[in-house]
């Protein structure tokens, strides 16, 4: 299987939880080739997404860091990367 075949990782259910309950993001649109923008994170969003992670990992989390990602999967895998330190 080529990586193109390769399914896309599932999106960690913490991450999934603040996405979906506290950003009140769609479930559906969830689909981590989507790009933060297309899940409607807007630039206030990424605000509230920087505080929620901050709070969760108890190390501050930036709107920069949260902007660079670009789209739903390296959000996740910053989230798992940042959450194993933590």
């Amino acid at each position: 299987m080529t990586d193109q075949q390769q399914p896309a990782p599932a999106i960690h259910p913490r991450l999934h939880d603040l996405l979906v309950r506290e950003l009140r993001i769609e479930p559906g649109s969830l689909n981590p080739a989507s790009t933060l923008a297309a899940i409607g994170l807007d630039s206030l969003a990424e605000v509230e997404l920087a505080v929620l992670l901050s709070e969760e990992f108890g190390t501050p989390v930036t709107e920069d860091q949260i902007t660079g990602l670009h789209t739903l999967e390296n959000l996740n895998r910053f989230f798992i990367a940042t959450s194993q330190k933590g």
